[in-house]
């Protein structure tokens, strides 16, 4: 079984939205870790307050850390994940029929049996690869384009 993976093709606006996330949960660590040391040993209550809000600050900033680091699409046997660092979608390649290229809008949108449907965040250039990746676990994918004319 061969697995192919294929990056996400973030926007400069998503990275820096994630990154300012990221320095702003950072930010919070920093100041409650700040607190704790100085009401270690005087106030309990403050301390233990302090640890548990950088605790909590530190996971969104772990969580939007991985996503900024491995976001990707794995095509795995019979399944495509959605990996959005730690946290991933399993979707099972069957369920989708079709994937449209909307060339006004450079994206890449997957339709799925269910009546539902996603857009792939992934580079422009790794459409094709990514339709033949499917396409080799459902044949009966179809790929269409919509051209900016079309609209």
């Amino acid at each position: 079984m061969k697995i192919k993976k294929f990056p996400f093709g973030y926007s400069a606006l998503a990275i820096t939205l994630i990154i300012a996330a990221v320095l702003v949960f950072l930010a919070g660590v920093a100041v409650n870790v700040y607190d704790a040391v100085k009401f270690y040993g005087t106030n309990t209550s403050k301390c233990v307050f302090a640890i548990i809000v950088a605790t909590l600050s530190l996971l969104p900033t772990i969580l939007a850390l991985s996503a900024l680091i491995y976001g990707r699409y794995v095509v795995r046997g019979k399944f495509l994940y959605c990996r959005f660092g730690l946290i991933f979608s399993k979707t099972d390649i069957s369920e989708i029929f079709q994937l449209t290229e909307f060339k006004a809008q450079n994206k890449l949108v997957m339709y799925f049996k269910n009546e539902k449907y996603s857009v792939a965040v992934i580079n422009e250039k790794y459409y094709q690869e990514f339709y033949k990746a499917l396409k080799e676990v459902n044949p009966e994918i179809t790929y269409t384009i919509i051209s900016a004319e079309e609209r």
